[in-house]
């Protein structure tokens, strides 16, 4: 009999969840949502996932041959002046260390002269030396900076929607189960209401989440200067809010202030309802405590976005830069002869590459094959929040029985 019982609750919870989203269907391949997502966020996450996987490069770090031979994600295009200049000093220094006598020189004499440079070409190895290094720990240091925000952001979303709908959840709230059930999807609106406030039509919780989920998309829209794609935000906000929210100069100010009045008028109006006043400013404290440290996540990545290594270092770095590769051809090729050209070549690739990985890696939040993936932090963060928003909706239904 209990085995029955527990058929028939399984299945009862399985009509519920049918009757939420009819058309559910399984997950695809680059999804992998739970088999109860709506198709239409299913469609939403895929298209962010696709995004991500496009743009961004990834790789096994245990695979080697891979990573020489391929062209995507490297930096090339960055360095190809100094790489032609490089070029025509290696053809002149190899030309000249074997046709002095036509630049009216005596080929010994010549050649004397170019070895009498090679000391300064070792000092300047040595400085060039500690320049890139600390060049490249800079940049690596800012990457890893940007990336620890990003998470911070992923984690003080899934903070604050498991404080909402653990909390957000009094007296009459518990009857609105449903609506938490329905997240992503809002109660169909008629024509003449296309405009309406998604987030007036379900429970508290699932508004407050519903612009958790939100806010990654618009700190990659502005962080990225983008205006932003409609498709991201498909059954998440109505028409009229997406065009607010796109038309908003800084998106995720914009997303902030619309959690802090949602949180502030679930206050009132809870302890209007007769809700304890303490825990109701309590859960009230916790949330914009939570939403002041989401604030900081964005404000950190948009100063490494905004600040560049300072214009002197760079300057100077490059300066040395090509004045080495400059030496490099003319020292060596008395030695190297018409192997000049070809070997200094691959020494300033080395070199100059270092260069374009810092330039690269600085600024890690364009979409671009070396920066941070954040279309797919931004389908992380709803697939975490549709969980809490089920998980409480199941805990709900239990209280109310």
């Amino acid at each position: 009999m209990a085995a029955a019982k527990s058929s028939a609750d399984r299945h009862a919870s399985d009509t519920a969840v049918d009757t939420v989203w009819p058309d559910r269907t399984q997950s695809p391949p680059t999804t992998p949502s739970t088999p109860d997502t709506p198709a239409r966020e299913q469609e939403r996450l895929a298209h962010l996932r696709t995004k991500a996987a496009r743009a961004y490069a990834s790789y096994d770090p245990k695979h080697w041959t891979s990573h020489i031979v391929t062209t995507r994600g490297r930096s090339g295009h960055h360095v190809w002046q100094p790489l032609l200049w490089v070029l025509l000093v290696s053809i002149f220094a190899a030309w000249s260390a074997q046709n002095a006598e036509k630049l009216g020189v005596s080929q010994r004499r010549w050649n004397k002269w170019l070895l009498k440079i090679e000391p300064v070409e070792a000092l300047l190895r040595l400085v060039m030396s500690f320049l890139l290094v600390f060049r490249l720990g800079r940049s690596a240091q800012r990457y890893w900076e940007a990336r620890q925000k990003a998470g911070a952001l992923i984690e003080v979303c899934r903070v604050i929607a498991s404080t909402a709908c653990a909390h957000m959840v009094f007296g009459d709230d518990l009857r609105r189960v449903e609506h938490r059930m329905h997240w992503p999807k809002a109660p169909p609106s008629t024509e003449e209401k296309d405009e309406v406030w998604m987030s007036t039509t379900c429970s508290p919780a699932s508004a407050i989440c519903r612009w958790v989920v939100v806010f990654p998309i618009a700190a990659k829209n502005y962080l990225r200067s983008e205006g932003g794609d409609p498709k991201e935000l498909d059954g998440l906000l109505s028409t009229g809010e997406v065009d607010e929210l796109f038309a908003a100069p800084n998106q995720c100010l914009y997303v902030l202030d619309t959690m802090r009045g949602l949180s502030a008028s679930w206050a009132a109006k809870a302890v209007h309802n007769g809700a304890c006043a303490e825990v109701v400013a309590q859960v009230f404290g916790a949330l914009t405590r939570q939403i002041d440290l989401l604030t900081g996540t964005f404000g950190g990545m948009e100063r490494i976005n905004n600040t560049p290594l300072p214009f002197v270092y760079v300057s100077h770095l490059r300066t040395s830069l090509t004045v080495y590769l400059t030496l490099v051809p003319i020292v060596f090729a008395p030695i190297w002869l018409w192997a000049t050209p070809p070997l200094t070549l691959i020494v300033a690739w080395a070199l100059l590459g270092i260069e374009a990985a810092a330039v690269e890696c600085e600024r890690p939040v364009r979409g671009c094959a070396n920066h941070m993936p954040l279309e797919a932090f931004c389908a992380v963060v709803a697939d975490n929040v549709r969980q809490t928003l089920q998980h409480s909706a199941s805990m709900g239904a239990k209280l109310r029985s």
